[in-house]
């Protein structure tokens, strides 16, 4: 950076230079006895509040990332010798930024660019003699650097686990920006929690590479061998990209980790594997989950029944095109039924995505008696057949006060406090977040008896009685 150099008294030198000027007419006044003023421009972390000259250099490129909040700030020097901000007023007269072409004041300006490339900022002094001073920088603001996959698709499962010719793995990496460069590293193993500590060489990352290799492992993770008849093996993947500016600085992308797996080296026939998960279910082992896989002309391929929720369905069936899987839980009937589609290639292993079962029904409630005696509590059945009765959840208030209550085997006890005429408001919801309908219940006591009656609608005016 180019720094203009101002011969710029201070108030004391000004003084001292009238009084030489007016009383010794035949002295000289040296350039020397004048302090000298510079000015730089420093680019900081948008929290570091202390004077930057203490941590960081000057320059006239600054390498910032894209959206980062930084500030911007101007710092003097007399005769070479930087001097903290709150002290510099008396050097000048006026100061301002101009970045982007657009004017602002101050000794420091906080600012964060979204858009990338290479951004124009000028710090323009005027002293107190009239002179300019003007320093520029150009601020570098980097493009997000990201690798998306181009091929094979994610969980391509038809790579032959012995062939010679390997697999090509290819991807476009995006965001280098004309004053960095970059280079690109493959990771890769058969065990998705190593694949970065697996690297496999250096390339240029704007290249494909040839992967090749044995894909099929010998045995599994418990030292078995491993039937490559009904057992294929995977093959996880990525990309980590090291990016380098001119100043030497390296950030690094990574991709997202992808798989292909290996074909069986069977009769041409695939394996299905599809994961059911019923949503927040609490009582899996009561779930009763049936279904069906069924051909794209309408026919039965294999059926089952009685599996446990939060399972995975196996089988084995002819290589063909749209596939239905239909899968029903008979046990916790609020979960429902739901279905999905997959294509099965000849001598693939195919693993879908997992199917949710989701509850969407809400809790069911009704007096466990509508008369009793006024000494004993008023009970409530509060039913669910899916997800569960969330306890932490129940809420019942009479009269404007919450009581207390006790769930047990899907009953709800509530203290009866009631003394003639109530309102009762119960709140249930199950762990899927259904809420039961928002009704009241009307509790009146006579002596020795109670009576509960209802349920009647919460209307906004009546809602806030409660």
């Amino acid at each position: 950076m180019i720094f203009k150099n101002i011969h710029l008294p201070s108030a004391l030198s000004l003084v001292a230079l009238s009084f030489v000027l007016n009383s010794c007419s035949d002295s000289e006044v040296n350039a020397s006895d004048i302090p000298e003023i510079t000015q730089a421009i420093y680019v900081v972390p948008e929290s570091y509040t202390h004077e930057p000259y203490k941590k960081y250099a000057t320059a006239e490129n600054f390498y910032v990332n894209y959206k980062e909040k930084i500030r911007i700030w101007g710092i003097y020097a007399i005769n070479g010798t930087e001097i903290p901000t709150e002290k510099s007023t008396e050097y000048y007269l006026t100061h301002k930024w101009n970045i982007d072409g657009e004017e602002t004041s101050g000794s420091y300006v906080f600012c964060s660019f979204d858009k990338a490339g290479i951004h124009k900022v000028t710090f323009e002094t005027v002293d107190h003699l009239g002179d300019t001073i003007v320093s520029h920088a150009n601020i570098y603001v980097n493009t997000p650097t990201s690798v998306s996959l181009q091929s094979p698709a994610d969980g391509y499962n038809q790579i032959d686990g012995k062939s010679e010719d390997g697999v090509e793995l290819s991807w476009k990496i995006s965001g280098i920006d004309p004053w960095e460069t970059s280079t690109c590293v493959l990771f890769a193993s058969h065990n998705n929690y190593d694949v970065w500590t697996s690297p496999q060489g250096e390339t240029d990352c704007n290249e494909s590479v040839l992967f090749i290799g044995d894909f099929d492992l010998k045995k599994d993770k418990d030292n078995k061998e491993i039937d490559h008849k009904t057992d294929n093996s995977t093959m996880y993947w990525g990309i980590r990209a090291t990016i380098q500016n001119e100043l030497g600085h390296i950030e690094y992308a990574y991709s997202e980790i992808f798989k292909f797996s290996t074909k069986l080296k069977n009769d041409g026939s695939a394996i299905i594997e599809i994961p059911i998960s019923c949503m927040y279910n609490q009582f899996p082992e009561k779930s009763k989950l049936s279904g069906a896989f069924i051909s794209s002309v309408g026919d039965t391929l294999a059926s089952f029944s009685g599996k446990k929720g939060n399972t995975v369905i196996r089988e084995t069936l002819a290589a063909q095109s749209n596939v239905k899987i239909v899968v029903c839980d008979n046990g916790r009937t609020e979960f429902g039924c739901d279905s999905t589609t997959v294509d099965l290639a000849p001598s693939t292993k195919n693993i879908a995505d997992t199917l949710y079962l989701l509850d969407k029904v809400q809790p069911n409630m009704v007096p466990y008696a509508t008369e009793i005696s006024t000494d004993d509590p008023i009970k409530f059945f509060v039913l669910d057949n899916g997800s569960g009765v969330n306890v932490s959840k129940n809420v019942a208030i009479m009269n404007k006060d919450t009581l207390k209550t006790k769930f047990e085997d899907n009953i709800l006890s509530i203290p009866n406090t009631c003394k003639k005429e109530c309102k009762l408001y119960i709140s249930a919801e199950d762990y899927a977040r259904n809420k039961a309908p928002e009704v009241y219940w009307k509790i009146e006591v006579n002596k020795k008896e109670t009576s509960i009656k209802g349920p009647f609608a919460v209307t906004e005016g009546s809602s806030n009685e409660l």
